[in-house]
């Protein structure tokens, strides 16, 4: 740069610097967006412009005028200023940017607007692959170290800084276990990058020239290092050792060299003495338990939510752990933990005992022997490993010569014995050991034996009797395992198990009790440890052994379950989440109101976690309730790394600390409660101050020390508490209307907000919440309370389940049924035991009165001192109390069928201008305006006057896979059609969409004979119809053309919302589709058929969704192929999933299940926990259309009786109820809203069912008719129904109300023939034009004989002349031969099901006459 200095200022006509250069790339690096990042490349080239006086070129500062005598010099300079920036681009690069007539500046905006638009799709790319860089990923350390810098650069790039604390600990994080020591330094030093690059280079180098020995073979095994003073222990060898504890050759001293594992022994005179606690003049907090110091030095919490005292907490200093205490018996924790550190440490040299030394290495061998020098089992045979471990613990260890062996495996194995099995664990392979050894103190430990050694051989004994279990002779120098020498018995062990048989199979303590004492001649070590009858009919549930695992970290794992409330609390509450951290106990809770919120609730909280304390959750421990077991949870967890721990279902131990956790709030809640004499429904205001004490209050668990302190290292205050419950007065000054009125207002104190540091204060007379920091209380008053009031809290004991009566106990919250709200004054009656099936809790008989709280004005509170109507006594007492009968109504709430995914899903947005703010939905909209653009679906033209032009918007959808995960987002622009005017820019309509039933029919003959079924996806389908019509739409919202922005599009393709749209569409397919010898079926328009010699081929168009099926798979894929030239279309491979129905491809045909269209029907109608029911209508009488009240708003009972209507494509036993559903749809009424309700409680019980479509070698037709005469009690019109098998499959069905009234059986029933012959007829058609032609007549089966015989009689009867025309249309078939009516008797009369609600045991029967089965995948979960 020296000599590219321009000339001094003093000449006039001094060249610019600029020209002095001669090769840019000398100066600046080629930008590649690879090796040079832009952000490199950006810094390095406003440097050069800046010592070269053209800043002014790249920064945006205005070009002087071209009138301006300047101008061409600087246009000169900018051309050279654009040559630099064009040759510090890569090739590929550089035809990007490369454009005619450019300037410098507008150069510079092209290079940033390609590598820092759509910041937020390439932040989240670079920051997945920034987490999941790793050194075994890259081909060298430095590599590494340079890759993860250049990631971090380009995050700054894109607005997502990485600062360097975070890049040192990612660093550290992608290390292999053989870096362990430095990565342990590096975590809670945290120095600076290059320093930790520094640190990684030396520890790498010092590997490389230790690997570079060649380790001899030889018998090896780890060992401590020789004493070198300080705490000695006996090794059992007669030599003492030290503690772990690393040399002092390199590196930091001792007292600050940073240890694997909890340090022991005299480490902790080397802590300071600032770290002991706060000063004497504060208040002092006992030191709690851990296995380490309580907090790394990294380790930086939030800001505490609680008021807290100055200073930090102390640290959990080592000498209060229970780790370091002296065990009573056998080895502790830390011993255990250090003894495998020590031999993990592939850095550490260990030595050999002497007493290996004089071992004879002559040749292998399979024996095991026994060693008191080794500290780990070691064998040359991999063969002795039964389970094989995917991890190595140790690198390789140390021999007597000083040189180290490579470890190349490890396990666990069991020797046999005749008393119980020994265990061998962590055993270590290497091929260059000759002799297997067994460390006989990590044997002792194991199988909690002692080992007694002789000069004749050895006994293991138990440690704690001293019984011998087996002796082991040897005769050589050393001591090998042998095969167990046992006394000689006085009984066989045949003979003893008749012993045990004839005393009737008494416990083993008695057993043992008659054999010492000679009471029976048997020896009682031979006695069989298991006896299968004893098993069978004494089995006893397994003690649960006390939990001694400690989390190193908060968040290591937490503990979460969920509670069930019986009563709704003021604020519509019904459950609450708690969350416990295991290392702290700290505790968080969420109130929810419904169950489907728990996963939303902990997503929020996993990513308050990661933002806040900068720490992902790394276990999960819950129960199998669906709340959490689910498809969401599961991909969350996948996705983040998170590790889910289930207990074992009917095991609520297991998830212990979050159900006594849940027990510990309860009862503070009701201590609270009871004390305030609170109504129960304020439970959820008790529970956040419940939750709120508890993180303040000081637990056993941490040695009394608050989980406020263990997580966020400061000590709580308790100044600002008050009694929950109290008398409160609140300033009000400020909100008071005039200067008269009162300052304050009486109110009841409830609590701490979260979100503010005040109080929480419920104003009696108004409702309304107060929050205050200025607030007066009077903790002996209560407003509650009163000598009469009497609440019933039981709702919150731990012992009992309010919720649902099981058989036997069981966890409540691993129920499926939720129970109805109790009424808040009533007394809650225990549950009673159940015969077959859990029921809701019942109401008592007697409910005791409840006084009448004073009157209040209305208020914004919900329903504040307002008692709900007490349920009357019942009768009789099986009479099962309703939530009508006690009134209780359900507030009507929005529903959404959108599905929780594995991610946070960005919700629909309002309007086009959210939706530009959302990165998801904005790329959605992109691509759809990007579609429009490629297929020239319109050009910009001038507006022209007098002339209609419609408007577009824009509709967001999510698209969600089979089994409910997210796909993708959809933006669709469609236009809106009603301002279409009929004759100017519109003519005919016509919607092209297959009927269910041609698509059954052509799924039956398919899967009869074998031929393979595909689905397409036709994308943008409407945009492939050309347009007739001269159409004007605006541009759409949000893309407006900056250039024109008053031109109007002139539509050349159709699009979504036209009024012939669809006609457009179906016409430019038929017309392709015909020229590839297809043609179209008169029977159905949407089918369309293929016939060439023995080829045929079935085509099935549903608006943009085809099935496909041929004879062979080669005409398929031919197809396929043409069609996917012509139309924009994705070939989904075998069918799956087709208009919301699931198919699933089996070994006997196909299984067609809407079970996931259910479950959301079941979710809108908030209804997903409701009890199942039998069958979906009773046998009672048919609904009338004026019982009843009309409902207030009948939109919800529409919404759900169309979404019913679609669910019948594939349950054929839902037909007729949601036939009498529908008629209702113009005025429902209360009775129509509970039998909606019924059926959706039997649809709860068959989510999983479906229908099943299985091979036939019959195309015969056969069919079954009913009616149901004079069944409508205000009309008295008929209703008839019919079901059509074509062989073994069920193909159509129908449950109709018929148009007039029918004066006998008779006729109503022929009404109901004549019927079921049109449809057979019209498919008869079909078969014909499917080449598949049914040669036989086809059969009708009717119940009434009066029927039959008027289908074959040709006399004229007076009183049937009303129905000639069917007669003559059903004779007509007969005659000719093409039907057939038989009579079959009422108990096989399939279409009853049709026509009238049937008794359990028959329309069981029925449905599965009907194809329908659960789903073969389904099993029932053990809750």
């Amino acid at each position: 740069m020296a000599g590219d200095k321009p000339e001094s200022s003093s000449n006039p006509k001094s060249i610019h610097p600029v020209y002095t250069v001669t090769n840019i790339q000398n100066k600046v690096r080629v930008l590649d967006g690879v090796k040079v990042s832009y952000s490199s490349w950006v810094r390095l080239f406003q440097l050069h412009a800046r010592g070269y006086k053209v800043t002014a070129h790249i920064d945006g500062t205005a070009p002087p005028a071209k009138t301006d005598p300047d101008y061409e010099e600087w246009a000169e300079i900018d051309a050279i200023v654009l040559q630099w920036i064009y040759g510090t681009l890569s090739d590929d690069l550089l035809m990007r940017v490369l454009v005619t007539d450019s300037t410098a500046y507008q150069a510079w905006i092209r290079i940033q607007t390609i590598f820092l638009n759509n910041k937020g799709a390439r932040a989240a790319a670079l920051e997945h692959e920034f987490n999941n860089l790793t050194l075994k990923s890259m081909p060298s350390l430095e590599s590494y170290c340079q890759k993860l810098k250049e990631l971090s650069d380009q995050l700054n790039d894109v607005d997502s800084p990485v600062n360097d604390q975070r890049l040192v600990l990612q660093l550290v994080r992608g290390l292999p276990s053989e870096y362990d020591t430095v990565a342990s330094y590096i975590n809670q030093t945290l120095p600076s990058w290059e320093s930790a690059c520094s640190m990684l280079q030396l520890e790498h180098h010092r590997q490389s020239a230790r690997e570079t020995l060649s380790p001899p073979a030889a018998l090896a095994v780890s060992s401590q290092p020789n004493p070198t003073g300080g705490n000695r222990r006996f090794n059992g060898r007669g030599q003492t050792r030290q503690p772990n504890r690393r040399p002092n050759a390199s590196g930091p001293s001792s007292g600050s060299q940073p240890t694997i594992g909890p340090p022991r022994g005299s480490f902790n005179k080397h802590v300071s003495s600032q770290s002991r606690g706060p000063s004497r003049s504060q208040a002092q907090w006992p030191t709690p338990p851990g296995p380490q110091n309580f907090w790394p030095s990294w380790w930086m919490p939030p800001p505490c939510p609680y008021p807290t005292q100055p200073g930090w907490a102390s640290p959990w200093l080592e000498q209060t752990s229970p780790w370091n205490q002296p065990a009573a018996s056998g080895p502790s924790p830390s011993d255990r933990r250090s003894a495998n550190l020590v031999s993990c440490d592939p850095l550490e040299p260990t030595q050999l005992g002497e007493a290996l030394h004089a071992m004879n290495l002559e040749q292998n061998d399979d024996q095991w022997y026994m060693d008191s020098g080794a500290t780990d089992h070691i064998t040359g045979n991999e063969g002795k490993i039964s389970n094989p471990s995917l991890s190595i613990p140790i690198g390789s260890i140390s021999v007597g010569n000083g040189a180290r062996v490579k470890i190349l495996g490890s396990g666990n194995s069991t020797l046999p014995n005749p008393t119980r099995d020994l265990h061998l664990k962590n055993i270590l392979y290497t091929p260059h050991i000759i002799k297997n050894l067994i460390s006989v103190r990590k044997f002792s430990i194991d199988n909690d034996v002692s080992v007694e050694f002789d000069p004749h051989g050895f006994s293991v004994k138990e440690y704690k009797s001293g019984t011998i279990l087996s002796r082991h002779n040897s005769s050589s120098q050393l001591y090998p395992l042998t095969y167990p020498v046992s006394a000689p018995t006085v009984l066989t062990s045949s003979f003893q198990d008749f012993w045990h048989d004839r005393l009737g199979h008494p416990g083993v303590p008695v057993f043992d009790f008659l054999v010492s004492n000679k009471l029976i001649p048997c020896n009682k070590r031979a006695r069989t440890l298991v006896c299968n009858s004893c098993q069978l009919s004494k089995h006893k549930r397994l003690p649960f052994s006390i939990s001694h695992s400690t989390s190193l970290l908060p968040f290591d794992i937490v503990h979460c379950d969920l509670w069930t409330s019986p009563i709704t609390s003021k604020t519509g509450y019904k459950y609450y989440l708690v969350l416990v951290d295991d290392f702290s106990q700290y505790t968080w809770v969420f109130a929810l109101k419904f169950k489907s919120e728990t996963f939303t609730k902990f997503s929020n909280f996993h990513a308050y976690i990661k933002t806040q304390f900068h720490i992902c959750i790394k276990s999960f421990q819950c129960d199998l309730g669906g709340e959490f077991d689910n498809n969401a949870f599961k991909s969350f967890a996948a996705t983040n790394g998170l590790q889910f721990r289930f207990s074992c279902p009917h095991t609520s131990q297991q998830n212990g600390k979050s159900e006594r956790m849940i027990r510990r709030l309860n009862e503070i809640m009701l201590t609270l409660l009871t004390h305030a004499s609170l109504p129960p429904n304020f439970w959820v205001e008790a529970l956040h101050t419940a939750c709120y004490l508890h993180n303040i209050l000081p637990t056993k668990l941490l040695k009394f020390n608050t989980p406020t302190s263990a997580l966020y290292r400061r000590h709580p205050t308790y100044d600002h508490l008050r009694v929950f419950g109290c008398t409160c007065y609140p300033n009000t000054s400020s909100t008071r209307p005039h200067k008269l009125a009162t300052r304050s207002v009486r109110c009841v104190f409830l609590g701490y907000p979260a979100d503010f540091r005040g109080y929480r204060c419920l104003d009696i007379s108004s409702g309304r919440i107060i929050l205050s920091r200025h607030v007066t209380f009077d903790e002996t008053s209560f407003p509650f309370s009163s000598p009469t009031t009497n609440h019933n809290y039981s709702f919150l004991d731990s012992d009992v389940s309010p919720l649902i009566f099981q058989p036997q106990p069981a966890n409540p919250h691993l129920s499926p049924n939720i129970a109805s709200p109790s009424p808040l004054n009533s007394p809650i009656v225990p549950p009673r035991p159940p015969i077959t099936y859990q029921r809701r809790q019942r109401q008592p008989h007697t409910p005791a009165p409840t006084p009448p709280s004073p009157p209040v004005p209305p208020s914004t509170y919900p329903n504040l001192n307002q008692p709900p109507p007490s349920a009357p006594a019942p009768s009789h007492p099986m009479t099962m109390t309703t939530r009508s009968k006690v009134g209780t109504v359900k507030p009507k709430l929005p529903f959404s069928l959108s599905v929780t995914s594995s991610e946070p899903v960005s919700p629909l947005p309002t309007s086009h201008i959210k939706a530009l703010t959302d990165p998801n939905w904005n790329a959605a909209m992109t691509d759809e305006f990007r579609a429009l653009m490629d297929s020239k679906t319109w050009v910009l033209v001038p507006r022209p006057p007098n002339t209609n032009i419609i408007r577009s918007m824009w509709l967001f959808r999510h698209k969600y896979n089979a089994n409910g995960t997210l796909q993708r987002y959809k933006a669709r622009l469609v236009v809106n059609g009603k301002s279409q005017q009929v004759g100017v820019d519109c003519d005919e309509t016509f919607s092209p969409v297959v009927k269910p039933t041609t698509i059954r029919t052509v799924l039956s003959l398919a899967v009869s004979r074998g031929w393979p079924l595909h689905q397409l996806d036709v994308k943008n389908a409407f945009l492939h119809g050309d347009l007739n019509e001269t159409v004007y739409m605006f541009q759409p919202p949000g893309f407006t053309n900056k250039q024109h922005p008053s031109h109007v599009c002139l539509l050349k393709k159709s699009l979504y919302g036209l009024k012939q749209a669809p006609r457009a569409w179906y016409d430019r397919f038929a017309t392709y589709i015909t020229k590839c010898d297809f043609r179209s079926t008169i029977s159905d328009t949407s089918l369309f058929v293929y016939k060439n010699g023995s080829k045929m081929a079935y085509l099935l168009l549903y608006v943009d969704d085809i099935i496909l099926t041929a004879s062979d798979t080669t005409l398929l894929h031919q197809i396929i192929g043409s069609l996917s030239t012509e139309f924009a279309m994705s070939d989904l491979g075998r069918l799956h999933h087709f208009l919301g129905i699931n198919v699933t491809n089996q070994n006997n045909g196909l299984f067609l299940s809407q079970a996931k269209y259910a479950t959301d029907i079941l979710a809108r109608a908030h209804m997903s926990d409701c009890k199942p029911s039998a069958t979906p209508v009773d046998t009672a009488s048919k609904l009338s259309a004026t019982s009843g009240n009309l409902l207030p708003d009948g939109s919800l009972y529409r919404r759900l009786a169309g979404a019913l209507q679609y669910l019948t494509i594939t349950r054929p036993d839902l037909t007729y109820a949601v036939q009498q559903i529908c008629l209702f749809m113009h005025a429902p009424r209360e009775p129509h809203l509970q039998f909606l309700k019924r059926v959706l409680r039997y649809l709860k019980g068959t989510l999983h069912y479906g229908l099943t479509i299985s091979p036939s070698k019959s195309t015969n037709l056969v069919a079954y008719s009913d009616a149901d005469w004079g069944g409508c009690p205000d009309s008295r019109r008929s209703t008839s129904g019919y079901c059509v098998f074509l062989g073994n499959n069920l193909v159509s069905w129908s449950s109709k109300r018929q148009p007039t009234i029918s004066r006998s059986s008779a006729e109503a029933e022929y009404r109901g023939v004549a019927n079921a012959v049109a449809e057979t007829s019209w498919l008869r058609n079909l078969l014909l034009e499917l080449f598949m032609p049914t040669r036989k007549a086809t059969l009708i089966y009717c119940d009434n004989i009066s029927a039959v015989y008027l289908s074959e009689n040709p006399v004229q009867h007076q009183r049937t002349k009303h129905v000639e025309l069917d007669i003559h249309f059903v004779r007509e078939k007969v005659r000719i031969g093409a039907v057939r009516v038989l009579h079959v008797p009422a108990d096989y009369q399939y279409a009853d099901i049709f026509t009238k609600g049937l008794p359990r045991q028959l329309f069981t029967r029925f449905r599965s006459s009907l194809c329908l089965r659960p789903s073969p995948a389904h099993t029932e979960g053990a809750y």
